[in-house]
């Protein structure tokens, strides 16, 4: 029904055939076309980080380098942050508050199960896969459930987890206005839950110099490619179906 809707729309019809679809558009056809355009324009390659590890030596200055270094050694961010998109695909604990109800609290409605929401491993509580930090500094809110708004307190958070949990203020969240906001607090107030939570944890403590932070800090503002700082060019004037744009 989809691929005859696109069909029926001459506009498709006419891009589809240069792209050298001459038969009757399949849904696989659509599908490719998008994920053409996502690889295209979605693609994060081209940052600072990038051109230095690509050779090129003036791509990151002294504090951005020592950042790298802070991040790949004394901050132990490379042993989740692994490989080139800084992320090894794995799920941990980094016992984060959990605010609002949760996503699939199967043992407690105002609680997260994580991982184990899906593998019914108990021991996947609290467990949730690590992102890649591509464009770090332009995708707030950070943590699975946009704990914290800003990146500097989600990095301080990483640091010591336990504290991090202890003190957290929901202020930290840039939240939305929802019916249910006065519930949104009913988890972090749960002791025996935030014990559980804390206890899940995967991270040891470090400690970082006031220097050291503001370098590592630095260099997670390598990872940005350029082109994303605005990407308002990436919405067409308008689409061949004539439909409204948001």
């Amino acid at each position: 029904m989809l691929a005859r809707r696109v069909a029926a729309v001459a506009d498709y019809r006419n891009r589809f055939a240069a792209a050298g679809v001459s038969e009757a558009i399949h849904f696989a056809d659509i599908a490719t076309a998008i994920s053409a355009f996502i690889g295209e324009e979605f693609s994060a390659t081209n940052s600072p980080y990038d051109r230095f590890i690509l050779g090129d030596a003036t791509a990151l200055d002294e504090d951005e380098r020592r950042g790298m270094e802070i991040f790949n050694g004394k901050a132990g961010c490379n042993e989740c942050h692994s490989g080139r998109f800084q992320t090894d695909h794995m799920f941990h604990s980094i016992s984060l508050p959990q605010f609002g109800p949760g996503k699939g609290g199967v043992r407690y409605f105002w609680g997260d199960d994580g991982r184990a929401a899906v593998s019914g491993d108990l021991s996947d509580l609290f467990r949730f896969r690590t992102p890649s930090l591509r464009n770090v500094i332009l995708t707030a809110p950070y943590g699975h459930n946009g704990a914290y708004s800003e990146l500097e307190d989600m990095v301080r958070h990483h640091l010591d987890p336990i504290r991090g949990l202890a003190l957290y203020d929901l202020d930290k969240a840039a939240l939305p206005a929802m019916t249910n906001a006065k519930d949104d607090d009913i988890a972090l107030l749960d002791f025996e839950e935030n014990l559980r939570i804390a206890a899940s944890s995967d991270l040891t403590p470090r400690e970082l110099s006031t220097d050291e932070f503001a370098d590592l800090m630095a260099f997670l503002g390598t990872l940005t490619d350029p082109k994303f700082i605005d990407v308002a060019h990436i919405v067409p004037e308008q689409v061949p179906s004539g439909l409204p744009l948001d």
